[in-house]
Order: structure tokens, then C-alpha cells, then sequence
């Protein structure tokens, strides 16, 4: 009854979110996009409420008020879940909702292809199906707001997606300063330059458990950014907090932001060609 990679409770997670994208979007397509997109942000609203909730499921309540850390916006999904329902109450589309498509679509659906918190956990547990409508309402909602219309991604923002994912890696290593601070993570702050401790989303370097991807970053990392010049890691691995992939999110980032965004931006561009009238 536990949730492996491959197994039926893998692909019926899977199933599910599939099918609850159908399901919104043959209700959605036939309400006007004002409807729609409250339905979603009452979607986003719900899921933010849920990064909290979560301290009253088990393993957290257990661990309260140690567990707080898991709350706040310790990863990139973390950060999208309280960051996205804002960016969705601003009406008119600008780089956010472009770059809110990109990062929570790319990021909701790497955690339901790769369910790291619930691989190995009992399927049905309150935490994993909170786990998996997380994850699955990110990716569901910039989809179909796309899909719909609502906010659709364009090919002009594409400078903006490296610039707004450093800012989103920063404020997550400034998460981890803060939880030191305050006493939530009982440690120093050389700590965090430990690649793997908290370092969900790189921001302090490249995982441990990542190191066979390390030849696809190395060309784009000046040597500097790796080099412990004032030797305060113990002589572990370093990599300077989130400057370290400056230039890898730029050369991967904006190719990948133009492919998923595509579809979209293509779509549009041929139907303003068929009616200039609808070009802005």
C-alpha cells in the first residue's frame, strides 16, 4: 500500500490528476473566463491554505512546533504556492503570470513524475494526498489558464524567466537564514553551504544525490563561484549561495521556458495572422 515509482498507486495518482485537468477543463471551457478564473484562484487559495494545514497531519503534528520549517518557503513549489494565488488576483497579464506558467508547471509536474515525499509512504495518508493536490493544482491551474485564454504565455517575456527563478532561489536561501534566526533550524549558518542539508532546490549548490548532472553545469560555473576562498566549509564541496547558477539558468532555462510555452505563443501569433484586427 505504499507509493513506489512505477507502481499502481504511482500511475493512479497520475490517473487521477489527468483526469480532475479533463474534468476543469469540459466544466471551464463552457463558463466565461471570469468564472474561470476565480474557479482557479479558489483552487490556488485552497492549496495555499493546505501548505499550513499540513502542520495538523501526521508526521508534522507530531513534531509541532519543530516542523514549522515545512511550511514556510523552504522550495521552489513552496514558494509558488504562497506566491501564485497573489500573482492570479492581478487581472491584467504581466511577466509573473508568464513566468508563474513556467515554474509552476515545470515544478508541479517534476513532483508528481517524481514524488520524492511520497515515495515509500503509505498511499492513502492525509500528508500524501495533500502531497500529490499540491503538486497536481500547480501544474492544473497555469495549464488551464493558459488553455483557456486566462493567461496565456508569451514569447517576449523570456528574458525575465532566469532573472525571476534567481529571485525565487534567493528568497529561499533567505527562508533559510530566517529559520536560523528565529530558532526553527537548530544550527549555524555555515550549515546551509552543506549542499545536502535543506537544499531542495540547489540554491546552495548541486544535491549530493544530483552529482551525476554535475557535467551539464560545470562549463557555465566560473571556478570562483566553487572556490572556498575564505575556507568556511570545512573543505566539503562549495558553491557560492544561489550565484552559483547564474548562467546555467539562463542557458537552460530560456530555451526550456520557449519550448513548454510554444504551443501557446504559436497558436496566437498564427491566429492574430489570420485576423490582424486581434493583433495588439
Amino acid at each position: 500500500m505504499k507509493v513506489e515509482v512505477g507502481n499502481r498507486f504511482y500511475f493512479m495518482y497520475l490517473g487521477i490528476a489527468l483526469a480532475v485537468f479533463v474534468i476543469l477543463l469540459l466544466i471551464l471551457r463552457k463558463t466565461s473566463k471570469k468564472t474561470a478564473r476565480l474557479v482557479l484562484i479558489l483552487i490556488l487559495f485552497a492549496n495555499l491554505a493546505l501548505h499550513f494545514l499540513k502542520q495538523t497531519f501526521e508526521p508534522f503534528a507530531s513534531h509541532f512546533p519543530n516542523m514549522l520549517t515545512e511550511s514556510t518557503l523552504q522550495n521552489i513549489c513552496a514558494v509558488s504556492t504562497v506566491v501564485c494565488p497573489f500573482i492570479y488576483l492581478i487581472k491584467k497579464q504581466n511577466i509573473l503570470h508568464d513566468y508563474m506558467f513556467f515554474i509552476c508547471g515545470c515544478g508541479g509536474l517534476a513532483g508528481l513524475v517524481y514524488p520524492t515525499e511520497a515515495i515509500g509512504e503509505a498511499a492513502f495518508m492525509p500528508n500524501i494526498i495533500r502531497f500529490y493536490f499540491c503538486h497536481a493544482s500547480l501544474v492544473i491551474v497555469v495549464v488551464l489558464a493558459a488553455v483557456l485564454g486566462i493567461y496565456r504565455p508569451r514569447l517576449k517575456s523570456f528574458w525575465a524567466v532566469p532573472l525571476l527563478f534567481l529571485a525565487q532561489e534567493t528568497i529561499i536561501a533567505l527562508n533559510e537564514c530566517f529559520l536560523i534566526k528565529v530558532g526553527l533550524l537548530k544550527c549555524d549558518y555555515s550549515r546551509l553551504l552543506d549542499r545536502g542539508f535543506r537544499n531542495q532546490s540547489f540554491a546552495f549548490g548541486l544535491r549530493p544525490d544530483f552529482d551525476w548532472g554535475w557535467p551539464l553545469f560545470k562549463p557555465f560555473v566560473p571556478k570562483f563561484l566553487t572556490t572556498d576562498a575564505f575556507h568556511i566549509n570545512g573543505g566539503k564541496p562549495f558553491y557560492f549561495p544561489v550565484l552559483w547558477m547564474t548562467i546555467p539558468a539562463i542557458v537552460y532555462l530560456i530555451p526550456l521556458y520557449v519550448i513548454v510555452s510554444s504551443p501557446f505563443w504559436i497558436y496566437d501569433l498564427i491566429k492574430r495572422k489570420k485576423h490582424p484586427k486581434l493583433a495588439k
